[in-house]
């Protein structure tokens, strides 16, 4: 359209030689004046096509501009994580403004920020969305991509503080400015103390500009501790002990034979008001309340008490895995306590396996987490390293923690059966386990071709909504008897796909 509107009034352009020309021939003076009116008519039409085109060419701030519910939005949908890894906000703050906007007025200070709005727009993606803040800054979704960790934020953060800091002339003056920026990697964080994230960045920008000029702040659960309130842990406590907060099994098969190799228990509340409640909202503030302990406590009698009575019914279940934190693991009777619940109920050690994120593995230097977890491992449980690759754990790290079997996060394993590059990504994983001799579960498992592929590719086992959803201990003799009739008639055992695609979710924070 624009080249179409180009020619055309380049081709008008060559209407004033015409008129030399046709002058020339010796044209009556009507004929002349004519041609003079339509020449006019059509160089207005150019004029205004131009102009109107001019207009709709936006710079490309006000393409990624939007108002704070634009942004708000953005972190919303991507905040807790999609296949591609998670979102994360930024507040971006101008150093000194109060200063800055009595000594240029206001119109030279609304220039000065439609410059750096400019500047903004050209150190983000095409994706990736901001807003003006009440304040004198913008607000900065950034569109989840994997590999945005605190390496790649920081990473932006510093070239947003370079453009913006570029020397810029004002009423003959040239200002120097420098912004300092907060920014919020985690959803869970935030909503401990109520916030969204991008609320939680301008807190921490708040926080740099107080340590500035051009300083960086993240908000953290440290930095920024909770503000629970007692009504809110006296809740929290009445739950976990009336048993609304309890255990639900998500089963885990071998991919190539389809058995059934385990089992992982997960904590869900069945709140008597509001009904299920989504462990990202409740967990977070477990922590905060200090109950985690007593969470696992109650996570471990049960996944044991499940596994006792499918053992009693004839339903064999190899083993069932609970999740301990970086709290629980550094209680040194950890491993004596489970010891106990083993013996209490008559199970072996080999039942029970200990799920530990990558991010514990990746800070290896805590030794008392390191030694109850080798003790567990000498016991004969069996140690899992949940959400492999969001951590960035070091090898040296894997064998310092006995690691057993990794845990391929979702977000490798989303989508893969059409994404060569996820492909890729999964089959180094399983390169790398197999000569660390470890062995390997992909988690998140929610498409019957993600199922199939797996298995090809080599993985060992499988979990996710594709195969089951968590369910309370009760419905587990029920899905066990089904799945081993499908098994035995031949054949294969997943839930309806399009079912486990508009179910899918994070199965647990």
């Amino acid at each position: 359209m624009a080249i179409a509107r180009q020619r055309r009034f380049w081709t008008l352009a060559l209407i004033p030689a015409l008129t030399l020309a046709t002058l020339a021939a010796g044209l009556p003076s009507w004929a002349l004046g004519a041609l003079v009116a339509v020449q006019a008519a059509l160089l207005w039409s150019a004029l205004r096509d131009a102009l109107a085109l001019g207009a709709r060419s936006e710079p490309r701030g006000h393409a990624l501009m939007r108002d704070r519910k634009g942004v708000l939005d953005l972190l919303n949908a991507q905040g807790l994580g999609t296949a591609q890894g998670a979102a994360a906000a930024l507040a971006v703050r101008l150093d000194d403004a109060p200063r800055l906007a009595r000594q240029l007025g206001a119109t030279s200070f609304a220039a000065l920020r439609d410059t750096l709005a400019e500047r903004l727009a050209l150190s983000l993606r095409d994706q990736d969305l901001f807003c003006a803040l009440e304040t004198d800054g913008f607000g900065v979704a950034l569109q989840a991509q994997r590999g945005l960790d605190l390496g790649g934020i920081l990473a932006v953060a510093q070239r947003i503080q370079s453009r913006l800091s570029a020397p810029l002339p004002i009423n003959g003056v040239t200002l120097w400015p420098s912004v300092s920026i907060g920014f919020c990697l985690s959803p869970r964080a935030a909503m401990l103390n109520g916030l969204d994230m991008l609320q939680a960045a301008e807190a921490a920008a708040e926080r740099a500009l107080r340590s500035g000029p051009g300083a960086l702040n993240s908000y953290s659960v440290v930095d920024f501790p909770s503000t629970m309130t007692g009504d809110r842990v006296a809740s929290l406590r009445r739950a976990l002990e009336n048993g609304e907060i309890r255990a639900y099994f998500q089963p885990q098969i071998e991919a190539s034979t389809g058995a059934v190799s385990g089992l992982e228990a997960l904590a869900r509340w069945q709140h008597p008001q509001n009904g299920l409640i989504s462990p990202g909202e409740f967990l977070p503030q477990i922590e905060a309340a200090g109950l985690s302990p007593r969470l696992a406590e109650r996570m471990l009698r049960e996944a044991l008490t499940a596994l006792k009575e499918l053992d009693a019914q004839g339903l064999q279940v190899p083993q069932v895995s609970v999740n301990l934190s970086a709290e629980e693991l550094r209680n040194p009777r950890l491993a004596d306590e489970i010891g106990w619940e083993l013996d209490r109920h008559d199970l072996a050690p080999e039942r029970l396996t200990v799920e530990i994120l990558e991010t514990v593995v990746a800070r290896g230097e805590d030794d008392i987490a390191v030694r109850t977890i080798a003790r567990l491992s000498a016991m004969g449980c069996g140690i899992d390293l949940d959400d492999f690759g969001t951590g960035h754990a070091s090898i040296a790290n894997i064998r310092r923690f006995a690691v057993g079997r990794i845990k391929i996060d979702r977000s490798f394993v989303t989508n893969m059966h059409a994404d060569p590059d996820q492909q890729r990504m999964v089959a180094a994983i399983l390169s790398m386990a197999a000569q660390l001799d470890l062995g390997t579960l992909a988690e998140g498992v929610e498409h019957p071709e993600e199922q199939v592929k797996l298995a090809q590719m080599g993985c060992g086992h499988l979990q996710g909504f594709a195969i089951a959803r968590p369910m309370p201990a009760s419905d587990l003799p029920g899905w066990l008897r089904a799945h081993l009739a499908a098994l035995e008639q031949g054949e294969p055992w997943v839930e309806n796909a399009e079912d486990a695609r508009q179910a899918a979710g994070p199965h647990k924070p």
